[in-house]
């Protein structure tokens, strides 16, 4: 690295990637900052440059040398260290310490871990460290194939193994031989047995109770009254059992709560039964969200939640680094967080395809005439949001007629600024809003107003605008 580079840092400003510190009496905060930037995408940390983007450098010694050395050395596991000396004017050198995104992840200086937040060192939580951990242990051994410490072969349910076995040989993608088979040995062509002991989806998949040895294996369900989730519970449920029967009791809860059309067709006497969201696509979405979950977080829980607009679907676990939210609705690399538990549930035909799930439940909506659902990763997660056609109300029948068309205050000022302005995007939006609140609360606004059919975003990209519907 020469000056020129060095001042065109400077230029830039502190980042997410870049920080300054005016002198080697920062070094424990600046080698905090390169532990972050191991732990993040990298980034380069400059020494000898002020608060006010001053360069002003300092002297160099031996025992300066050999400071940075010892603090290179508390970084742990060992890490590729860039070290330059930069002169700026007599005996006076600005250093650059420069690292890129670590490979092994993540990364401690002095025994504590970090990470970058825009231009800001924080310390990792504990639990994040933790979670950290068994993503770098999945390099060789997900959680998923560690032994489990508490439960043995007498804890599964035995009868629906029986019962995967039974299901996955009528589909064709399990031998019939297996139909005789011991449990054990099941299991073990299942790769759901480590030397005699079942393995962490073993018990995922099969345990007969999951507490108190997996909290894990959790569900929260709910049916709000409304459009917010401060709104009034129509129905709450809370469910703990393994990963079949928690994918049965969300599917239960759905068909319970999803409203159904009755109609009749042209020339047809029978009546026909429309629900509001394609059965499939909803399955399939309950599929990645139990396969794909993270279950080494022992807090988490799978939530789905019903209002009059939508319904949503989070679950622990973010994508993989190299799949974007974008890249779901064309067919893509399948990488299984859960690879023994995806594998069953393929065998039992819960899934038909690796890696086209996600263009599938695309593809269902619009055959439909239903909104494409949306996708949003926030809070370790993802979240699959589902809106209904037509806004619905509870009925304590299965014909659920459409709700009123009402909105709330914020909602009708949002329309009243995009009939003002004709076209106009987000961010000017939230600018004129009095005591805006997030951007995920008015994008919900926005969507709410665009499922109800008053608006619609034209263009593409950052380019996009908000307009009334049918307006140019």
């Amino acid at each position: 690295m020469n000056l020129e580079q060095v001042k065109s840092l400077v230029e830039k400003r502190e980042s997410k990637t870049v920080e300054f510190k005016k002198s080697t009496g920062l070094l424990h905060s600046a080698f905090a900052t390169l532990c972050a930037f191991l732990n993040g995408k990298g980034g380069t940390v400059l020494i000898g440059v002020t608060d006010n983007y001053q360069i002003v450098g300092q002297e160099i010694s031996d025992r300066t040398r050999i400071e940075i050395a010892n603090e290179i050395k508390k970084i742990e596991p060992t890490a590729s260290i860039d070290v330059h000396y930069i002169p700026v004017k007599e005996n006076k050198f600005v250093i650059a310490i420069h690292v890129d995104a670590g490979k092994h992840v993540p990364y401690v200086y002095d025994g504590r871990a970090y990470q970058r937040d825009e231009s800001q060192t924080n310390k990792i939580s504990q639990h994040r460290y933790e979670q950290l951990l068994v993503e770098r242990r999945q390099i060789n051994h997900s959680w998923e194939e560690l032994t489990a410490t508490d439960d043995t072969l007498d804890d599964l349910d035995h009868e629906e193994i029986r019962l995967a076995v039974k299901q996955s040989i009528v589909v064709g993608r399990v031998p019939t031989t297996a139909q005789g088979e011991k449990i054990e040995d099941i299991l073990t062509g299942w790769n759901l047995i480590n030397d005699g002991k079942i393995n962490n989806a073993a018990v995922i998949l099969f345990a007969k109770k999951t507490l108190p040895h997996y909290p894990q294996c959790h569900l929260k369900l709910g049916r709000f009254r409304g459009i917010d989730i401060l709104g009034d519970f129509i129905d709450n449920k809370e469910f703990y059992g393994n990963a079949f029967r928690m994918f049965e009791e969300a599917n239960s809860f759905i068909m319970r709560h999803l409203p159904i059309a009755s109609f009749f067709e042209p020339d047809r006497f029978e009546r026909t039964d429309k629900p509001a969201l394609p059965v499939l696509a909803v399955r399939e979405a309950l599929v990645n969200a139990v396969c794909h979950r993270d279950y080494s977080n022992r807090s988490a829980s799978i939530t789905l939640a019903i209002f009059d607009d939508r319904m949503e679907i989070w679950n622990n676990g973010k994508l993989p680094p190299d799949l974007k939210i974008s890249e779901l609705r064309k067919k893509h690399k399948s990488e299984p967080r859960n690879k023994l538990i995806a594998k069953v549930f393929y065998d039992r035909k819960y899934f038909d395809g690796w890696g086209t799930g996600t263009v599938k439940i695309f593809n269902l909506c619009r055959e439909h005439d239903v909104p494409e659902p949306m996708y949003e990763e926030y809070s370790g997660g993802v979240e699959i949001t589902f809106r209904f056609k037509e806004p619905i109300a509870f009925t304590s029948g299965r014909q659920v007629a459409p709700a009123k068309r009402s909105l709330n205050a914020r909602q009708e000022i949002i329309l009243e600024l995009i009939k003002k302005h004709i076209a106009i995007g987000t961010d000017r939006i939230i600018s004129e809003l009095p005591n805006p609140p997030s951007l995920r609360m008015i994008q919900k606004d926005l969507n709410r107003l665009r499922a109800l059919g008053l608006i619609e975003l034209k263009g593409s990209a950052r380019d996009s605008l908000w307009t009334l519907k049918g307006k140019s």
